[in-house]
């Protein structure tokens, strides 16, 4: 798990029937989320007032929680992660692993507005796999960057999750942007409108390369790379 405070730390089980129920899972998905998941544990919560909370008209974050779930086969990450994402109300970091590998569930939510009960998943991301007994340099380079010190923005617990999140897909994807590395020590994490656009800015410049990749002709190619040039544009000014 992430390197967090003592004083955060829970380390309580969770029973599986919590998701099936909330999910309201039924036939064969509820048989593959409790054949998929041996275990799942609350391993911290960040909570109190050393990071703000943030209740508002659209958010209402009051605690970071960091799960960790232990499943069969990683292949099944991407479904077990939604389901208790979904789940889930406040913000939340998952360690999903195999015992041997480990990857990392990450999903901005905020209050659906016709009802406060409900919650919306704006962004969700999870990571690639990483070792989990031994060293690795995308390893490293997330533990550098994702460590509870090292997340800047302490604005409010949203601004921090937003920032875990954003540098996460940065260090996963540094081939997308030539700039990942001098944007992840840039002061860009400062700066509440910059951090919040961040992210999408670099979904999309993502998705536009795959949809260039596949362009059948030059035309298409050319608006791609059209949009991807602006996008670009945007991020090298976060970078100063």
């Amino acid at each position: 798990m992430l390197s967090l405070p003592e004083k955060y730390k829970k380390n309580a089980p969770i029973t599986k029937v919590t998701f099936v129920r909330g999910a309201s899972l039924a036939g064969a998905e509820k048989k593959r989320f409790e054949t998929s998941v041996e275990e799942i544990r609350l391993m911290y919560q960040i909570e109190g007032f050393d990071i703000p909370n943030l209740v508002n008209d659209d958010y209402n974050c009051q605690v970071i929680m960091f799960l960790r779930i232990r499943i069969k086969d990683l292949k099944q990450s991407a479904f077990i992660s939604k389901i208790v994402q979904r789940c889930i109300a406040p913000l939340c970091v998952i360690e999903i692993t195999d015992g041997t590998s480990v990857m990392y569930s990450f999903a901005d939510k905020r209050l659906n507005k016709q009802n406060k009960k409900e919650i919306v998943i704006e962004s969700d991301y999870i990571t690639d796999k990483m070792p989990l007994e031994y060293s690795s340099d995308i390893k490293t380079l997330f533990s550098l960057y994702i460590d509870y010190e090292t997340i800047l923005n302490r604005n409010n617990k949203h601004l921090y999750y937003v920032e875990m999140m954003t540098k996460s897909f940065l260090v996963f994807n540094q081939s997308i942007y030539t700039g990942s590395l001098k944007l992840l020590d840039s002061q860009l994490w400062y700066n509440e409108e910059k951090l919040l656009i961040c992210l999408p800015l670099l979904k999309k410049l993502k998705t536009l390369k795959q949809s260039a990749a596949k362009a059948k002709t030059v035309a298409e190619r050319s608006t791609f790379n059209k949009q991807m040039k602006e996008i670009i544009k945007q991020l090298d000014s976060m970078c100063s």
